[in-house]
């Protein structure tokens, strides 16, 4: 009996303290940006998994232990941290210099929350004194943290070389928890400068949906915003990467260059070029592969975290917001569905037809108005010839198709007697389904985009496939031979045209179950949006 007592006791803590621990709001309100101190480097991935229910955007995290001895825990915790952290979209940023030695603690965001685990509960008052960042309302909450329960590692840790000049490279679009890796290790191994290399659009052309990546401008402002938050006394040198060398190869100050595994190759080369250059070879520091463990993780995606499963995730949802189009009636609501020549558009139409819209597909319409008798086959037969009839009459589409793409003057003279007629038709048909009670109407065309017919609706949607896919294509659904395919596909807009104002983007590579998840999507925002249109 006398050890029961204690013992209920302990218990009763240790119950208590895990549901304080899970309650998803300790508070009344979550807060946007916090920041997290911890009393050491062992801690950091379990204190932050509490901490990260409190805040909703970016959770700044400060490890105030300050000893040579914590670097390698350090390097450690940033590939559990940001390797475990991707069941939502915090933002998470370990800070890498111990709070001991700063007197000041900057963030890029400002702090509306101040968080520490409970063993830095008698020097919480002089910690958060330096945090020069702070919103005048900010709140402070305790993180329970039970011992027995933490990251804490066995055995001494091998020393963490570092050095003063560091590379890296990558494309970087839309900063994620892998390049946060990257960049992190980078950081921490640096103590004068970190130069990172942003890859340029003509090193990004091979990357899954590339014309979806960021502008490199973008991309170089979110590295340098991620790298002064976690390390602001560090020097940075970001910059757009041309080539895979870029100033690695003959200066001599580099000493180090971080890379993942499936860069290995390129940092060889790097190197092979320096030898060749009379100079010192590099360094290598590889980082291993962070798995995705998104809950919307699909296997169409790379296992790996990466910015190409983020594009995918991207496909079907509203990029840009609609601006409201006065020019046109409210309803029916249209939807502008682009793409160019083969890229599947006459398929998402069908799918968007079988969720209830009405379809408007101009090119039938135009098709329709080459009909013998019309006045667009008698105009077209004497702007180009009486060869492009058939023998009923009809326009030859393959004879008028060999003479327009190949001569742009042509093309553009065929697009100047046929886009006005067929706009007209495609808006009295949309006007038709409005008046038989009809929502939404889908008007699908190869030329939208080029036509500017975007601005009779209400949303733009885009279809795109990678060129070599809609060049394939085209050659087995036309029978074409390859140059003729290429010849069709030049004629018309790139992918990146097609999508500059696009609200949304399909691309129907995959497969059939990947492409139907990109359209329910789409049509489920669209529906919120239509909810609240009077």
């Amino acid at each position: 009996m006398i050890y029961r007592t204690p013992l209920v006791v302990l218990c009763v803590t240790i119950i208590v303290s895990y549901f304080y621990m899970k309650s998803p709001t300790v508070t009344d309100k979550m807060a946007n940006n916090g920041l997290l101190f911890i009393s050491n480097a062992a801690k950091v991935q379990t204190v932050c998994q509490r901490a990260s229910k409190y805040v909703k955007r970016v959770l700044y995290v400060k490890v105030k232990e300050n000893s040579d001895s914590a670097l390698p825990v350090l390097s450690k915790q940033i590939d559990n941290l940001y390797s475990k952290s991707q069941a939502n979209n915090l933002d998470i940023r370990l800070m890498l210099k111990p709070s001991d030695t700063v007197k000041e603690i900057k963030t890029g965001y400002p702090i509306d929350m101040i968080l520490y685990d409970s063993e830095l509960a008698k020097e919480i008052d002089d910690l958060k004194h330096a945090v020069s960042t702070v919103t005048s309302g900010y709140e402070l909450q305790s993180i329970v943290y039970l011992s027995g329960q933490d990251d804490s590692q066995n055995g001494p840790e091998d020393p963490l070389r570092t050095y003063e000049n560091v590379a890296l490279g990558g494309t970087f679009d839309r900063l994620h928890n892998g390049h946060k890796i990257l960049l992190s290790q980078a950081a921490l191994r640096a103590t004068k400068l970190l130069t990172v290399g942003v890859t340029d659009v003509n090193m990004i052309q091979s990357k899954t949906l590339w014309e979806l990546i960021e502008p490199v401008e973008v991309r170089i402002a979110q590295v340098l915003n991620f790298l002064r938050d976690i390390n602001p006394d560090l020097e940075y040198n970001v910059f757009p990467l041309k080539d895979l060398y870029g100033p690695t190869k003959d200066d001599p100050k580099y000493q180090l260059i971080v890379v993942s595994e499936e860069t290995l190759r390129g940092a060889k080369k790097i190197n092979d070029k320096r030898v060749a250059n009379g100079l010192q070879p590099m360094d290598v520091h590889v980082i291993g592969m962070a798995k995705d463990s998104h809950p919307e993780h699909s296997h169409e995606e790379e296992d790996k975290i990466s910015s190409s499963n983020q594009r995918m995730r991207l496909l079907g949802t509203l990029l840009r917001p609609p601006v409201p189009n006065p020019n046109i009636p409210d309803w029916p609501y249209v939807i502008g569905l682009a793409g160019g020549i083969a890229s599947g558009k006459s398929n998402i139409t069908k799918k968007l037809k079988l969720k209830g819209a009405g379809v408007v597909n101009c090119d039938i319409i135009a098709h329709d108005l080459y009909k013998p008798g019309l006045p667009l086959n008698r105009t077209i037969s004497e702007a180009f010839g009486k060869d492009v009839l058939t023998e009923t009459g009809e326009i030859d589409r393959k004879k008028l198709g060999q003479i327009v793409f190949s001569d742009k003057a042509q093309l553009e003279k065929l697009n100047s007697i046929v886009w006005p007629a067929v706009i007209a038709e495609a808006q009295r048909q949309i006007r038709a389904y409005g008046e038989s009670g009809h929502r939404v109407v889908v008007m699908e065309a190869a030329v939208l985009v080029r036509a500017r017919w975007y601005q009779y609706c209400h949303q733009l949607w885009s279809v795109i496939v990678p060129r070599d896919e809609a060049i394939k294509r085209l050659q087995d659904r036309n029978h074409l031979t390859k140059e003729e395919a290429i010849q069709r596909v030049n004629a018309q807009p790139s992918n990146e045209e097609q999508i500059e104002k696009a609200n949304v983007v399909f691309c129907p590579f995959w497969s059939y179950e990947y492409t139907q998840g990109q359209i329910d999507r789409a049509w489920q925002h669209l529906q919120e949006i239509l909810a609240n249109r009077k």
